[in-house]
């Protein structure tokens, strides 16, 4: 097995260095050519390209008033899109999902900056500017956030039937706007930092993980966002944003019950610098069972807080985001 870096490494064109893959570890920036041509087999329907393969771009942004996420998956067989607004001082949440069998061509190779496509759904990019749109009968979002070089890319190594990697990319406090249209208004939220999630891979073919998504700030208003998980991609993707600085914060540790959605859910990180509390204040689920596929996930939101020990000092915490259960058979 390749080994696997604990620091940042500079940042990587692609994938493969020469006519081999790259060291796993985490890199600088965005890779900006993840072309997968060698590993997809001959992209027919039973090939490696349409049964391990898959990839996805998530985006999400939390605040006091509204509650966004926002992605579109190809995983393969099966193309997926979802969209939901939750506004967290009623309750009221907005959602939309669609699933297309072979929705993405066998030629769609997708990277970050691809023009990503499925139905209603679009995400494209047009320099550091990200559109995220949705069009729908009961409501009508587009979400713009401005991506820069402050991002991490991960090269994971996976396990199960030779699948050679799972790559992602992550990126926090990414300033965002956000127009939406419901009930026939139409409304701008603006001055709100979002996650960004690119991923593709061979990930095991069950896949399981925790997830917590946050965007917030410390005690003297610093903005620190945070993304961690926990049984996926070796736990390497494990980092806190602190404004520009980013660390490696190593191993986490969920606790919570069931029903997901009534416990109070908590993140330590085995190294004691990073704990995390969420009362869920909502949720959104779903239960896919299609025998070649399956996947079921909750996703609670609400107010997170906690402390980190940053340089020999504990800092509180406050903000908003996610925390997921998520199982897969892919």
């Amino acid at each position: 097995m390749k080994k696997t870096s604990k620091e940042i490494l500079p940042a990587i064109k692609d994938l493969k260095e020469g006519n081999q893959l790259r060291k796993f570890g985490v890199y600088h920036d965005s890779v900006q050519i993840t072309n997968t041509n060698e590993w997809d087999g001959t992209k027919a329907w039973k090939s490696t390209r349409r049964w391990q393969r898959k990839s996805w771009i998530f985006a999400g942004a939390y605040s006091a008033e509204i509650y966004v996420g926002f992605a579109i998956v190809d995983a393969g067989f099966l193309g997926k899109a979802f969209c939901y607004v939750y506004f967290p001082q009623s309750g009221q949440i907005l959602e939309h999902g669609t699933d297309r069998p072979f929705a993405f061509s066998s030629d769609f190779n997708a990277d970050l900056n691809s023009h990503w496509k499925l139905g209603r759904y679009e995400i494209y990019s047009q320099g550091d500017e990200m559109y995220f749109k949705f069009t729908g009968k009961k409501f009508s979002l587009n979400m713009q956030c401005r991506n820069n070089d402050n991002g991490l890319s991960f090269l994971c190594p996976s396990s199960g039937g030779k699948r050679p990697f799972h790559f992602t990319y992550k990126n926090l406090l990414l300033p965002t706007k956000i127009n939406l249209t419901a009930n026939g208004q139409n409304k701008e939220y603006r001055d709100l930092y979002a996650g960004l999630d690119f991923s593709k891979g061979y990930p095991p073919k069950h896949t399981n993980w925790n997830w917590t998504s946050f965007t917030g700030i410390l005690e003297d208003g610093t903005p620190v966002g945070i993304n961690v998980v926990d049984q996926f991609n070796k736990n390497m993707e494990n980092v806190i944003w602190i404004d520009k600085e980013r660390i490696l914060i190593g191993d986490v540790n969920y606790s919570y019950s069931k029903p997901a959605e009534k416990s109070e859910w908590r993140v330590r990180s085995e190294n004691g610098n990073l704990e995390l509390t969420m009362i869920p204040k909502g949720n959104r689920k779903e239960h896919i069972n299609l025998k070649l596929l399956k996947s079921k996930f909750i996703q609670v939101f609400g107010t997170i807080e906690g402390r980190i020990n940053h340089n020999g000092v504990w800092k509180n915490l406050t903000g908003y985001g996610v925390m997921e259960e998520h199982e897969a058979i892919w």
